[in-house]
């Protein structure tokens, strides 16, 4: 890390998408480490697309430091160290246990392939299928699971992958009202930064100490959520009176 840089993740006018289509365009801003940021925004804004660009999945224009490395440079295991993903669930699952799924989240603790687990990496995974609450069914095929269960398997997998930090692409998708609780919770109290992409505004405002608002790929305003709580620039991103609906 350089002298001058800050923990926390730095983006300088980063431009990214999918081929010639740019959907994200021109973002400077600076997330910092060891809180929870949110990205509001309407469908088809680019709040996924923002996401995976500073997950470093996407290419880009620009440049995005995590700690003040450059992600462009990082290893995979050490791009996996600093962060862990959980996109949108699609349909396409292999036929891996709850267990053995969980246990991929280890891998980047692994020397090798064929390196073997030690105890405390078993006990931890045993944890996180614990704090899911997914340890009922670590022998149950993945693609015989309902929509919460698959959503908490992943969460015990991204749990289990135990990186500073943590992205995540509408995570309380399928979840019934009590896990989502459980999950904010789990956030609240995590020792990991937290970046969400959120379609509840309300949930994401209670929840985030930061909220980045994002309109046709475009930051609209990015700050404490106390100021964007109260701030039109919400109204603004979502061409409706927001503030009126929350009070």
């Amino acid at each position: 890390m350089s002298e001058t840089s800050k923990k926390g993740i730095e983006l300088s006018n980063v431009t990214s998408g999918y081929g010639k289509k740019k959907v994200i365009k021109n973002v400077s801003l600076f997330i910092p480490s060891g809180e929870i940021t949110a990205i509001l925004g309407e469908n088809g804004s680019g709040k996924t697309t923002l996401l995976r660009t500073i997950a470093g999945l996407l290419d880009h224009e620009g440049s995005i430091l995590v700690d003040g490395e450059e992600i462009k440079k990082m290893p995979y295991k050490e791009r996996a160290k600093k962060i862990s993903l959980l996109s949108q669930m699609n349909s396409a699952y292999f036929s891996f246990s709850v267990y053995e799924t969980v246990k991929m989240g280890r891998y980047r603790f692994q020397k090798g392939f064929f390196d073997s687990y030690k105890e405390e990496d078993l006990k931890f995974i045993e944890e996180c299928m614990k704090r899911a609450d997914i340890l009922d069914i670590k022998d149950e095929i993945i693609g015989e699971l309902s929509g919460g269960q698959l959503q908490r398997v992943y969460l015990a997998q991204l749990f289990a992958q135990d990186s500073e930090y943590v992205f995540l692409d509408e995570p309380t998708n399928h979840l019934d009202l009590k896990y989502r609780v459980k999950l904010e919770k789990e956030l609240k109290e995590s020792r990991a930064s937290t970046l969400c992409v959120y379609h509840d505004i309300r949930a994401a405002l209670d929840m985030a100490d930061n909220i980045i608002l994002v309109k046709n790929g475009e930051i609209v305003k990015y700050g404490k959520t106390a100021d964007i709580r109260e701030s039109e620039a919400l109204n603004r991103t979502f061409d409706m009176d927001v503030l009126g609906y929350l009070s």
